[in-house]
């Protein structure tokens, strides 16, 4: 009989993984059922292997960007209110000559899986970088509840939002990000190729420069020699702090200076805020176990000092503290979403609770992100054009002087 191995979840909402003997995928996810058990992926372990190798031959190892996989949510969800089902709305997606090639193919390859007896939530597990562990678990919820076309309209809503944070996010130091490239860019200019030319004028005149043109031509001539040198260091050390952060220890110190810095750090912490609290509305609104909601919610998370609390908070809810308690007991996340979790345990709207926080924190991070770059934008201009403005004056001092003298 084959062997299939499963990943489920108790009524309780612990998380339960093992194996399990069965005639079929179905009968599998049945016995399973059976045991009080809610199926998250059930997957034949004779065929996984050979799955794998043969995706990893014909198939693009790229995986469906954040954007495309919003898109593609929401026209499923479309597509599946209107009655179709759930191989007809894939099958019109995967003919749709505006996705991505590698899109195509993984469509195409759900599609088969699905079209061979599998449900969509296994079908979408041989898929993990694209579709995450808590997007499995979301699409899971709705084939037992039978809201699939509900469920994947809230995901779709949820994806869009999300990445809206993550463009404004970025889109706020695009201009100052900019501004900083192109003045560090004519700074170098003007102190590698346009003050060693006029440098060589004053030598020819032996007159004695002001303080402020000696110390730009000590730095010209410093960046002239060691310039590249120390652009390569400068490669190398980023090469080299990527590499660091790969290990555990130094990106969760990492990630604990970002939350300590002024401004910043209060930045980042409302940011994750409101990604935490968006994914734990989206998945307790789907009737997953608020455990298992947190546990997914927790690989959403992109600071690993935010991601180990979520850790420490799922053992104390498992030990039988309320959600509300075991988040505060941290330290770190803001009173407002106690507050909002704790009102939403005791009224029974802890979903509706959790979308209100999300909502806060994002509009909470959109005012200060205003207002840092507000403050910024004039302090880099500020900055850049007093450094302009000193080397200038380094050249034309010398210059003044010169013709105060021939006068």
């Amino acid at each position: 009989m084959p062997l299939f191995q499963f990943e489920a979840v108790t009524y309780s909402g612990k998380t339960e993984r093992g194996t399990i003997e069965s005639e079929s995928v179905r009968a599998a996810r049945q016995l399973l059922l059976n045991k009080e058990l809610v199926p998250i992926s059930v997957i034949d372990v004779a065929l996984s292997q050979a799955v794998v190798n043969e995706r990893s031959l014909f198939f693009s190892q790229r995986s469906i960007s954040a954007k495309d996989l919003s898109m593609l949510s929401k026209q499923l969800a479309l597509l599946v209110r209107s009655g179709i089902s759930i191989e007809e709305g894939l099958s019109i997606l995967s003919e749709d000559s505006s996705i991505k090639k590698h899109t195509h193919k993984i469509l195409e390859s759900i599609l088969a899986d699905i079209r061979a007896g599998a449900p969509l939530s296994q079908a979408l597990a041989n898929y993990p970088d694209s579709f995450g562990a808590f997007y499995q678990g979301i699409v899971a919820a709705a084939e037992q509840s039978g809201q699939m076309a509900e469920v994947l309209t809230q995901l779709s809503v949820f994806l869009e939002k999300r990445e809206a944070l993550k463009q404004k996010a970025v889109g706020a130091l695009i201009y100052p990000a900019t501004l900083v490239s192109v003045s560090i860019a004519v700074i170098i200019f003007l102190m590698t190729y346009v003050v060693p030319q006029i440098v060589r004028v004053f030598e020819s005149t032996k007159q004695n420069m002001p303080v402020i043109t000696q110390v730009v031509m000590v730095i010209s001539n410093f960046l002239s020699q060691w310039g590249l040198s120390l652009l390569l260091v400068g490669l190398v050390a980023t090469l080299i702090f990527k590499y660091l952060l790969r290990r555990v220890g130094f990106k969760y110190f990492v990630d604990g200076l970002c939350l300590k810095i002024p401004i910043v750090g209060a930045l980042l912490l409302q940011f994750e805020t409101a990604r935490f609290a968006g994914t734990m509305a989206l998945l307790v609104g789907s009737n997953i176990p608020i455990l298992s909601a947190l546990h997914y919610s927790k690989n959403t998370l992109s600071n690993s000092v935010l991601r180990r609390t979520i850790e420490q908070s799922e053992v104390q809810l498992s030990e039988g503290a309320s959600l509300a308690k075991a988040i505060a007991n941290q330290g770190i996340f803001s009173p407002i979403l106690v507050h909002l979790i704790r009102s939403g345990e005791a009224s029974g709207q802890l979903a509706e609770m959790l979308r209100y926080a999300a909502d806060n924190a994002e509009a909470e991070a959109e005012n200060k992100t205003k207002i840092f770059t507000n403050l910024l934008e004039p302090l880099l201009i500020l900055l850049m054009g007093g450094l302009v403005l000193c080397i200038v004056m380094a050249v034309m001092q010398p210059i003044l002087e010169m013709n105060n003298g021939i006068r």
